[in-house]
């Protein structure tokens, strides 16, 4: 008798979890024929999002300037390490966050001369 129970019980639990498992399956697989008979999708339509590419940075007099051609959901922005000419100090500025266009890093205060410039991206 006990082993009838523990494997009706082990029954029951089986169904739960077809019971669970099938209808988000269903969605799953209703998603991926969507996409797939749908022709292409973009990165907003599906709502996937990833970093930036094809991106380059300049240093400019004032400090640099970082683009990227393609936000793939993402942003970017500039970076420069700057030198204060006096005590020979180096510190870190950033740009705007952008999906588009320019990210400017200016040098700020007395720190005055641009030394590194690069660029940062990030999943948003």
């Amino acid at each position: 008798m006990r082993q009838q129970e523990e494997g009706g019980e082990l029954v029951k639990k089986n169904r739960i979890r077809q019971s669970i498992m099938l209808p988000a399956f269903g969605v799953m697989m209703a998603g991926a024929f969507t996409l797939a008979s749908g022709g292409s999708a973009t990165a907003t339509e599906v709502g996937v999002t990833g970093r930036p590419s094809d991106c380059r940075v300049e240093k400019r007099d004032f400090g640099a300037t970082a683009m990227c051609e393609e936000h793939n959901g993402g942003h970017y922005r500039a970076l420069i390490v700057c030198k204060d000419p006096e005590n020979g100090k180096m510190r870190d500025f950033e740009g705007g966050w952008r999906k588009a266009g320019l990210s400017y890093a200016y040098c700020q205060g007395s720190y005055l001369k641009p030394v590194h410039e690069g660029y940062e991206t990030k999943v948003s």
